[in-house]
């Protein structure tokens, strides 16, 4: 009969295998993520670097504001 530290030590490892195989793919879901939030962020601050002073103003942004944005590169929040 296997003791207690061996059986726990077995789920670790099929645990940590399926982890592993899991992993690529997770990394690829997050490199994903981030590509896709990144073009989101430039396209956000491409039109609002293109509104015009009415419309920042129901945004309830100044030009400045929106001038100060508009410039921040887009991987930065």
């Amino acid at each position: 009969m296997p003791d207690r530290l061996s059986i726990g030590f077995g789920r670790r490892l099929r645990s940590t295998a399926r982890s592993s195989l899991s992993s690529p793919l997770q990394v690829l879901q997050d490199l994903s993520d981030l590509l896709g939030a990144w073009e989101r962020r430039a396209r956000e601050r491409r039109m609002l670097a293109e509104m015009s002073d009415h419309m920042l103003k129901d945004l309830g942004i100044g030009r400045g504001e929106a001038v100060r944005e508009s410039r921040k590169p887009f991987w930065r929040v």
